[in-house]
């Protein structure tokens, strides 16, 4: 609004003084955006890197065999194949893969309501020869695998996770740490 119209609708003093302000306020702001756009214009944004993919093979990990690759990526197939299924059918899954040494503290988990799906960035996997775990650590040689977790209340999503699942690859075979499903 221009003054003569603010006079013409009867606004006078305090008004016209607050409408002032705002307009005064808007040209900053505008004048600023405006500033910082010339500032910045012609600079180039970092390039992000493309996202890790997980489909196709596991590349092999530092120091690791290609066996061990192949028994981590069994071990999860098993666990993903239960996922959305039976609570019981997918603890019984799990019980198998978790080390033996470690499967007491499994057997003392609270009674599982969900099931879950992994969905590893095999790109990410990793020796971790040092890792130990609260309850233990798996035999053999230890790896560090980023993972998504989907959690299933029956067949439906009911939440997401992001973690690092440890496991151990021991003559052949992997084994995870113990997960207590809520």
């Amino acid at each position: 609004m221009t003054a003569g119209v603010d006079t013409e609708l009867g606004r006078s003093g305090p008004q016209r003084t607050r409408s002032r302000r705002v307009v005064s306020a808007a040209a900053a702001v505008g004048l600023a955006v405006a500033l910082v756009s010339a500032c910045t214009a012609g600079t180039a944004l970092p390039t992000p890197s493309p996202a890790p993919s997980t489909t196709g093979a596991p590349p092999t990990p530092p120091g690791g065999p290609q066996k061990d690759e192949q028994a981590i990526r069994s071990a999860i197939d098993t666990i993903n194949a239960t996922a959305g299924g039976s609570v019981a059918g997918q603890q019984a899954v799990l019980a198998d893969i978790v080390d033996p040494a470690l499967s007491d503290a499994f057997r003392h988990c609270s009674p599982a309501t969900t099931t879950l799906r992994f969905e590893p960035v095999y790109t990410g996997l990793r020796a971790t020869p040092d890792w130990t775990g609260a309850d233990g650590t798996p035999a053999g040689t230890l790896y560090a695998l980023p993972v998504l977790i989907r959690i299933y209340t029956g067949d439906r999503i009911t939440g997401t996770d992001l973690t690092t699942l440890h496991v151990g690859v021991h003559d052949g075979a992997a084994s995870i740490t113990p997960l207590c499903v809520g």
